[in-house]
């Protein structure tokens, strides 16, 4: 194992209230309820994508321009990062700050693999910037996740193979494009919600080098063992 590549919200800092006030907020501008189930079925997908999902259940899919669903997703972004401007250290989940410490002493690349374009204001506010030698520009790519774009960017920006990396994440979108890119999955939730994965804690605090070193062991052996099969 060379490098680890996180997810961010969910993985190194929790922002999905920042972003279930940030789009109700502009959902209700428009006349379009907005709740917490509705919010859950945006999770990992792009900006953009999360707009028109609402604009749809909403029935107001041919209602708004170009222009306009621009204009809304400003606006959102403007009240998030209205938000996120409280972070601070102490945000960070739990378990994190800690495990990002063992992989710099262990020296293994770390990566960042968010669909947030606030990413990396949002490291600067948690104070744990410098530790990531690579920050994916999701602007920059063609697809979102589940599609494997994300993290193949990350391990070429990082310099490593996709067969050397384990990526951690928080939505079976994420999961999905970390099997589909080669790479050793972490799902951090309900077993349930992380199918794919290679590995499943509940919480943040249960991830350390240690458990993933011996876990991508074990992988690594299955994969071998298959390849010579």
């Amino acid at each position: 194992m060379k490098a680890v590549i996180f997810d961010l919200d969910g993985v190194i800092t929790d922002t999905a209230e920042y972003h279930f006030l940030a789009w109700k907020y502009t959902a209700e501008q428009i006349d379009i309820p907005f709740d917490r189930s509705m919010n859950e079925s945006l999770k990992g997908i792009s900006r953009e994508e999360s707009l028109e999902r609402i604009l749809i259940f909403g029935g107001a899919e041919k209602r708004f321009t170009h222009a306009e669903k621009q204009e809304l997703l400003h606006q959102k972004n403007q009240y998030y990062q209205t938000l996120i401007s409280r972070l601070t250290p102490e945000d960070l989940l739990p378990g994190i700050g800690r495990l990002l410490c063992e992989l710099k002493n262990e020296h293994i690349k770390i990566g960042l693999a968010s669909s947030s374009r606030n990413a990396r204001a949002i490291l600067k506010r948690l104070a744990v910037i410098d530790d990531f030698q690579a920050i994916v520009d999701p602007a920059a790519l063609a697809k979102g996740k589940p599609d494997p774009e994300i993290f193949l960017t990350a391990a070429t920006l990082l310099g490593v193979s996709t067969a050397d990396c384990a990526a951690i994440e928080d939505a079976e979108a994420g999961i999905s494009a970390i099997k589909s890119a080669g790479m050793f999955a972490v799902g951090v939730g309900r077993e349930q919600s992380m199918l794919g994965a290679d590995l499943v804690v509940r919480q943040t605090g249960e991830l350390s080098f240690e458990l993933l070193k011996e876990e991508w062991k074990q992988y690594r052996g299955k994969v071998l063992k298959s390849i010579r099969e």
